[in-house]
């Protein structure tokens, strides 16, 4: 049996853990929450809600939007089929593009004629998740919601 030097056990317990890899912006579908978790940087964040389905994450630092939560992921599925029956050509690809659900939602909820925040939040996501190219997996999900 070789004896290891201080240097030599010092590098083998750094090789040993995962290299810090790059942050890849990513979305989630979580079954058990039926939501999708969406989170495009690291950075520590706030959590505002802006609506009944989506809660936005702001970063601490910058104050940008760097994520969020889509809840009620089956209801609003139902919902959109029941208003608008061609949503089902956006939801039918997988993974589904994350923009379309923030422009269905967009589309369909009545806002306050004077409330541009919400529009603009809204306008924020969708460029954030095309420029990001968010896809999310959410299966069958919207299918069994009708």
């Amino acid at each position: 049996m070789k004896t290891m030097t201080n240097e030599e056990f010092a590098k083998a317990v750094l090789g040993v853990g995962n290299p810090q890899k790059p942050f890849k912006p990513k979305a989630t579908y979580i079954p058990a929450g039926d939501c999708i978790e969406f989170v495009w940087s690291p950075d520590d964040y706030r959590a505002h809600r802006i609506d009944g389905l989506v809660t936005v994450y702001y970063s601490r630092k910058t104050n940008l939007v760097v994520g969020g939560l889509i809840k009620g992921v089956r209801a609003f599925c139902r919902k959109m089929l029941e208003k608008c029956p061609g949503f089902r050509v956006s939801i039918e690809v997988k993974p589904v593009k994350l923009e379309y659900i923030f422009l269905a939602q967009l589309w369909t909820e009545p806002r306050r004629p004077n409330d541009e925040t919400i529009t603009k939040t809204y306008e924020e996501l969708i460029s954030a998740a095309a420029r990001q190219k968010v896809d999310v997996d959410i299966g069958d999900v919207c299918q069994t919601a009708s």
